[in-house]
């Protein structure tokens, strides 16, 4: 594999598809194999930062200073940078979140409505202010994987925005493929206004239960329909109760139930996307 810092956004517009439960994991089993990986919590609820076992409003330095720090006071951006960067006990480092992401966001919207230019050039725009603070921390990591929120699309256009890749959960019932034609169409605007080099790195199966024949039927759909343009992951994950519990632990699914069933899912994931290098 050639030398890459490779940047996943993990996002879907519906909600409870695994994006969360992906994003740790997939960070989890990355780390596991040696390389140096960032989870960036990009959702004002901190269901990354809880799942990691921290408290969210406990978080002094969170996203949302780094973003507004990109915004105001770029020069003093790599001092921020230092005090947001948590370790964890899984593996990955971690920039948390919590409710006053929600206050950038609403910030970047400003932005947005009266296109105000922080610096005076286009690079920052408020599209573009994620990509800019990530920038500062690629050299570091091989992987930095961010976990997109519902609501306040503009975060999450930041994050495809500087990122290489995303990857799209979908549960395997035929409700949660629905929403499936909504992120492809925020991911092609992206890639026509801010940042041309993203590609999707395929839609990935979750909550996945072998025998039952809805979910080989969900499976099925979703290649037949998807496959022609967008790489399907091959390994769906498998559904457990431990993937579940694993939050509430502050684990990952490696540390909570290392030989379950979702375990080794998430291992055949991290496989497929070490070979996209």
């Amino acid at each position: 594999m050639r030398d890459l810092h490779t940047i996943f956004s993990i996002t879907n517009q519906k909600g409870g598809v695994g994006k969360t439960t992906t994003a740790l994991n997939l960070g989890a089993a990355l780390s596991a194999s040696g390389k140096k990986v960032l989870l960036v919590d990009n959702d004002p609820q901190g269901n990354l930062t809880a799942a990691l076992g921290f408290t969210q409003a406990e978080q002094k330095y969170t996203m949302a200073n780094l973003l507004l720090a990109a915004i105001d006071y770029p020069e003093d951006l790599e001092l921020h940078l230092k005090r947001a960067v948590l370790h964890t006990e899984a593996g990955p480092d971690l920039i948390p979140a919590n409710r006053r992401l929600a206050d950038a966001a609403a910030r970047l919207q400003v932005m947005q409505l009266s296109q105000y230019n922080a610096v005076g050039d286009a690079e920052r725009s408020c599209e573009k202010i994620m990509d800019k603070l990530l920038s500062h921390l690629k050299s570091g990591y091989d992987y930095i994987i961010i976990d997109c929120g519902l609501k306040h699309e503009l975060l999450t256009v930041n994050a495809l925005t500087a990122s290489d890749y995303c990857i799209i959960p979908v549960q395997a019932h035929f409700l949660a493929s629905e929403g499936i034609p909504d992120v492809l169409e925020l991911v092609k605007s992206v890639q026509a206004k801010f940042n041309p080099a993203l590609k999707i790195a395929g839609i990935l199966l979750t909550m996945y239960q072998s025998r039952p024949q809805l979910c080989r039927s969900v499976r099925e759909s979703v290649g037949d329909v998807y496959s022609d343009t967008v790489h399907v992951f091959k390994q769906p994950i498998e559904y457990s109760i431990k993937v579940a519990e694993c939050p509430a632990a502050g684990q990952s699914i490696f540390d909570y139930a290392p030989k379950n069933a979702a375990a080794l899912s998430y291992r055949g994931l991290a496989e497929e996307v070490l070979r996209l290098g």
